[in-house]
């Protein structure tokens, strides 16, 4: 591929004076890099789409914002010193950012599987591939923090020999850790502790609301066959049983502490109809909503 026309991150400023103060940008075969500091004040969204894979390293404080990456629910912003996002050839990924009153900076590397593939005579089953949102790993985040002060306008005239050793580094370490993510899956044959965390609170936040498999499946990547069985090895029920079991909870708190109707707390607790709630309730308690409320 020509990383000449490699899809780069699209920043939108909303002030129509504001942009990047610094970008510096380099280009080697199947590697392309960005650095860019934002002067304030830099609002902004930002968009990217393409055939490369995307890694930033992020030196960011957001006093809001939200990123938004396909198949996977949106994620604020906030602290985001150290932390970094991979997003696959297969995705794209839009959002905006407010950033605090500070001197902000992101480094982000694209790179073409097909050419490293090629390189080390090693496949990275792209197909599996799964994006990253704000997460932390030691080794991958030492080799960006060199790699972003090799761009950086205080390195001075880093080498080109050294600057591109870093971003194949650092290519080469993101698809292995995206294998050794797999690999600790198909060792435990359930979630791993990241999408285990990102289904709970999924399912907390969403209770009220009737979603589907797509969508929870979606938080972790996965797909919905994939993701149920993984699902079912993690907590020991298929995901529609845990998700009415999360759901009735939530109404039995409903029930006790406020005096809704029942179709009201049906509503609130994420079923269809009244009767659909009143059967499950029974199912789990052996008792209606009404007779549970009325031997509080």
């Amino acid at each position: 591929m020509d990383m000449s026309r490699a899809d780069s991150l699209e920043l939108d400023f909303r002030q129509t004076d504001a942009m990047p103060d610094i970008v510096r940008s380099r280009q080697w075969r199947g590697v392309q890099a960005e650095f860019s500091r934002l002067h304030l004040p830099a609002e902004y969204e930002f968009n990217w789409s393409g055939a490369t894979h995307y890694l930033a390293l992020h030196d960011l404080v957001l006093s809001d914002g939200e990123m938004d990456v396909d198949g996977l629910a949106p994620v604020t912003g906030g602290d985001l010193r150290g932390k970094m996002t991979y997003v696959p050839a297969s995705c794209g990924l839009k959002g905006w950012a407010a950033p605090a009153p500070r001197q902000n900076t992101f480094t982000v590397v694209y790179f073409d599987a097909a050419v490293l593939e090629q390189e080390v005579e090693d496949g990275f089953g792209t197909a599996d591939l799964r994006p990253l949102i704000y997460f932390d790993d030691p080794a991958l985040k030492a080799t960006m923090k060199k790699f972003e002060e090799a761009l950086s306008p205080s390195a001075g005239a880093a080498t080109s020999v050294y600057a591109e050793t870093l971003a194949l580094v650092a290519a080469l370490e993101t698809f292995r850790l995206q294998r050794g993510l797999r690999d600790a899956v198909s060792r435990t044959g359930g979630l791993t502790a990241g999408q285990e965390r990102l289904v709970r609170e999924y399912i907390e936040e969403n209770l009220a609301v009737d979603f589907g498999l797509d969508e929870l499946a979606a938080t972790t990547g996965l797909s919905r066959y994939h993701f149920s069985r993984r699902f079912k090895a993690t907590f020991g029920v298929p995901p529609h049983r845990y998700v009415t079991t999360r759901k009735i909870e939530r109404a039995r708190q409903l029930l006790a502490e406020t005096r809704f109707p029942v179709s009201h707390v049906a509503a609130a607790s994420g079923f269809t109809s009244a009767a659909n709630f009143i059967r499950a309730f029974r199912e789990q308690h052996g008792m209606t909503p009404r007779d549970y409320r009325r031997g509080i």
